[in-house]
This record gives C-alpha cells, structure tokens and sequence, in this order.
C-alpha cells in the first residue's frame, strides 16, 4: 500500500510541474514572442531550436532571418523565415567566384539556377550593418545568392535543442509542407 501512495504523490508531484512548465511557457510566449522554431528543411539540422537568451551573435550562431526579397522560384515571398548560420560580419573579406563563394577560407558551392538571385563575381567587404548568413549544405539557398543580408532582417538566435530525426519526420505528418 505505502508504494501505491508514493507513486500517487510522483504522479501528482509531475502533473503539478507539467502543468506549470506550460504555463510558464505560454505566459513566456505572450510576453516575449515566439520560443520556438521547428527546422524540417535539410538546409540545416532538424530539429527544434529555442531562442537564445543571449542574443550576442558569434560566429556559428544560427538565427531565424526574414527573407530579404520574394524568389518566386522557391515559391517564396519576402519575409518568409529562413534558419541560416552566422558566417561573416561587417568588415568580413570576402569573395564571390563563378561557381562559389568563399570566406575565411571555407568554400561554398554555388548552383546557377534560372530564377534565382546571381551575385556578381569580385572581392568585397560585409558593409556595415549587415552579415553573411550561409550554411553548411551545398544546396542552401542563403548568402552566396542573396549576399550580406541586413542585421535588422535577423529576428532571433536560435540553438538546436532537439536534434531528432524520428521527431522531424513526426512533425512532417502532422504539420504538411506548404511547398509540397
């Protein structure tokens, strides 16, 4: 009997902390906007990334950013939230070739696709006031087509909190892709 009462307690003890973690994130989320973001693309991890406390940017970081210009191609309109790592800032050199880009010696492969923004060919600095946001993938759609991207685009630093693939494919069946 006495182990019964005990595991009522532990249940009662986790419902209670459930039900106020809950609250406290709903209540979070009215105050300070969104907490979450859910990455299905193969852009960058999958996964489920929460909003940095810090919002100090580094490189690596990876940030949520609003599309600077609507590419019809990828049936996509300016605004639209793109996850994108922190690769370049002001004053940054870098270099933009026929068929990639390339800063502090990493080389990003560039796909020439029609429909798509082109960069011209050159050596240039990340002016003031904006940032180089490129991931890992070669097929990413970021700054080797975009270029340096305005700070004020970037709406939050995110971190990967729940790299999980089981779950992203979860979150496919249960939240359809728009662009499928």
């Amino acid at each position: 009997m006495n182990f019964l009462k005990g595991g009522q307690k532990k249940l009662k003890i986790f419902v209670v902390c459930t039900f106020l973690v809950i609250g406290f994130l709903a209540l979070a989320s009215m105050f300070a906007g969104k907490l979450f973001y859910i990455n299905i693309t193969d852009s960058a991890p999958r996964g489920v990334y929460l909003v940095s406390f810090n919002q100090n940017l580094h490189y690596g970081d990876y940030v949520i950013v609003s599309l600077p210009v609507d590419v019809p191609k990828l049936h996509v309109e300016k605004g639209f939230l793109l996850l994108k790592q922190v690769r370049g800032f002001p004053d940054d050199e870098y270099a933009v070739f026929n068929d990639s880009l390339e800063i502090k010696g990493k080389e990003y492969k560039i796909f020439h696709q029609e429909g798509l923004p082109e960069l011209a060919v050159g050596e240039r600095k990340v002016p003031e006031d904006e940032m180089l946001l490129l991931n890992d993938v070669e097929l990413s759609f970021d700054s080797r087509y975009l270029g340096p991207i305005p700070k004020t685009l970037i709406v939050k630093k995110v971190n990967l909190v729940l790299p999980y693939e089981p779950f992203t494919c979860f979150i496919k069946k249960v939240i359809p892709n728009e662009n499928s």
